[in-house]
């Protein structure tokens, strides 16, 4: 059956790779760095089912307190581990009490030069770990404040593919990483734009949601994304150094903070 197909009596998205049967779940999104849970809300309000990943407790908790509607359902399922190199372990977590949204593994990264992070302690998980235990997403978001490219460097290794992923743009690297992945169609999203974006209405995912965005969501995902923005792997990664060398010299001509979003 060829990629992408949906069986019709599982209706389940299947791919045959190396004579292996990969059973993607079309109607599930990964949510990995939930925060306090705005994007699984619009997932889920379109009709998705998400699972989200929250290190911070106290994320996780008023995350699941926000969706509690979709977490008794069974659509919503939230846990409170950190995506890191190896499962099972309890490593130090450092959160930014001026800034929630940079929890992070890396204490500098938590900081950027504002406040003093402070310590907890947080189980880990692994993105197969994930896979094994709920399906192989759709979609897969992350943003993990300089994790992401723990997640490209596992998905590279394993089997299972979601049809589309995001992620945070730390550096030109990341578009290799991408690319090692299987995927060479990407768009870059500048986040500083959500504010000014509209959701397509008839949707191309989902039910339609009059959704606004702002700086702690990651907005449009997808189909809905722009259908004449998606370009070759390597092309994005030039303009991404493009637009950093300019940020480098004078950050009012290069302001927001980009995402990557790639597709099969």
């Amino acid at each position: 059956m060829p990629f992408g197909q949906i069986d019709s009596e599982t209706g389940r998205v299947l791919e045959r790779r190396a004579g292996a049967e990969v059973v993607l779940s079309d109607d599930l999104i990964f949510d990995i760095g939930l925060h306090k849970g705005k994007d699984s809300d619009f997932y889920l309000k379109k009709g998705f089912r998400v699972v989200g990943i929250e290190a911070i407790p106290d994320l996780a908790t008023s995350a699941t307190a926000l969706l509690q509607p979709f977490v008794e359902s069974g659509r919503m399922v939230v846990v409170n581990k950190a995506l890191s190199h190896r499962s099972g372990e309890t490593l130090p977590f450092y959160v930014n009490p001026a800034k929630d949204d940079w929890g992070s593994l890396e204490k500098h990264k938590a900081e950027k030069g504002m406040a003093n992070a402070v310590e907890i302690r947080v189980e880990t998980i692994t993105l197969p770990e994930l896979f094994d235990a709920y399906g192989v997403p759709y979609y897969m978001k992350t943003d993990i404040e300089g994790g992401d490219h723990i997640v490209l460097e596992q998905l590279a290794a394993d089997a299972r593919r979601p049809t589309y992923i995001s992620v945070e743009a730390n550096e030109p690297r990341d578009f290799d990483r991408i690319a090692q992945c299987g995927y060479r169609s990407v768009q870059i999203v500048n986040q500083w734009l959500h504010p000014f974006t509209v959701c397509p209405n008839p949707p191309l995912e989902g039910s339609y949601v009059p959704a606004r965005f702002d700086g702690e969501t990651s907005g449009l995902f997808g189909r809905e994304l722009p259908a004449n923005r998606w370009i070759d792997v390597n092309e994005a990664k030039n303009r991404y150094i493009a637009w950093n060398d300019l940020r480098h010299k004078d950050d009012t001509l290069a302001i927001g903070w980009l995402d990557i979003h790639a597709r099969r």
